[in-house]
């Protein structure tokens, strides 16, 4: 079994459901959360490699979480990818400023296109290990 860990941070009960059964059929090991205090929660609990971070959550925004995500020890080199819709060109600034993987937005592409950004994503996290960075 494949022994990365992937969070979806997602307020869509559809999308997130559809992104996790993609996942876990690739083999990942998948958790979720549907606000961004949960996502925090998640994130600092079980140390995801990857976070599928949507902007515009209930309870604490994306870019709050990333921020905190970022600034935590355990979960500073965490991979981010912001999957979202918001429209203002300031948050896709804002986010990079974090260091994350991409910033997609949701109407723009497939679900298979973010399947495949998280699979180059934990390919360069095993990249990384495999030479010792």
């Amino acid at each position: 079994m494949n022994p990365f860990k992937i969070l979806i941070v997602e307020d869509d009960f559809v999308l997130a459901g559809m992104y996790k059964e993609r996942l876990q059929n690739e083999g990942y090991k998948i958790f979720t959360a549907d606000n961004g205090e949960d996502a925090l929660d998640e994130a600092l609990a079980v140390k995801p490699d990857v976070v599928l971070l949507d902007l515009m959550l209930p309870k604490k925004g994306g870019l709050g979480v990333l921020q905190i995500i970022r600034s935590r020890p355990e979960t500073s080199n965490t991979a981010v990818i912001i999957l979202t819709n918001h429209p203002d060109p300031r948050y896709k600034e804002a986010a990079e400023r974090y260091g994350i993987e991409d910033f997609i937005f949701k109407a723009q592409v497939m679900p298979k296109d973010v399947i495949a950004k998280i699979n180059q994503t934990i390919d360069k996290i095993v990249e990384k290990r495999r030479s010792g960075q």
